[in-house]
C-alpha cells in the first residue's frame, strides 16, 4: 500500500498510469509519479519521498545536457543549410 497521502483530501493514493509521452517523459526525468486518490478521485504529480535526491539530480543534468547536444546540431544544421545554394540554381557571385 502506498504512503502518499491526497493533497485534496488526506486520504491514501494509489500510482496511475502514464498517459501520454509527455508524461512518461516527466516520469523517466523527474523523481515525481502520477498518483490517484481512491476516495475524491484526485490524480496528478507527487514526489516520492524515498527516492533519492542524487537521482534526480543526475537526471535532470543528463536531461540538460541532450538538449543542449540536440539544439548544437540543430543550429549547425541550419546554419549549413541557409549557406549551401539552392540545387539547380545559377548563383554566380558577381565582380564589380
Amino acid at each position: 500500500m502506498s504512503g502518499m497521502l491526497c493533497p485534496q483530501c488526506g486520504a491514501r493514493t494509489h500510482r496511475s498510469h502514464t498517459n501520454s509521452f509527455s508524461e512518461r517523459l516527466i516520469k523517466a526525468l523527474t523523481s515525481y509519479k502520477i498518483y490517484r486518490c481512491r476516495e475524491c478521485g484526485w490524480r496528478g504529480w507527487l514526489r516520492n519521498s524515498k527516492s533519492p535526491k542524487r537521482r534526480h539530480t543526475v537526471r535532470t543534468i543528463i536531461s540538460l545536457l541532450v538538449t543542449l547536444l540536440i539544439t548544437t546540431l540543430l543550429a549547425l544544421y541550419l546554419i549549413e543549410k541557409l549557406n549551401t545554394p539552392a540545387p539547380g540554381s545559377d548563383y554566380q557571385q558577381q565582380t564589380p
